[in-house]
């Protein structure tokens, strides 16, 4: 597991954030005092999503999907958009 620490400044107050990347998955758990968020990366869209836990305000989910795409550029979805849409199947 991967930890990136951080301080940031929110409506005058600061604010610390601990950011851990989950092994073996692409989830992301975001550490605010004491209360964890988790954010993952969707299959569909490959874009970084908020997932469980608290709901942060928008300036803060902002910043920790920013700082999420720029420590872990790596992480990956598994499925891409567009490259199967399952329409070919049968139903068994």
């Amino acid at each position: 597991m991967r930890n990136i620490a951080c301080t940031l400044n929110v409506d005058g107050i600061p604010t610390k954030i601990n950011l851990r990347k989950v092994n073996k998955e692409r989830r992301f758990q975001a550490v605010i005092d004491r209360t964890i968020t988790e954010y993952i990366i969707s299959d569909v869209t490959n874009e970084v999503e908020y997932y469980e836990g608290p709901v942060l305000n928008d300036y803060l989910s902002e910043k920790i999907t920013s700082l999420i795409k720029q420590y872990f550029p790596n992480v990956k979805a598994i499925v891409k958009t567009g490259e199967d849409n399952y329409d070919d199947y049968e139903d068994c």
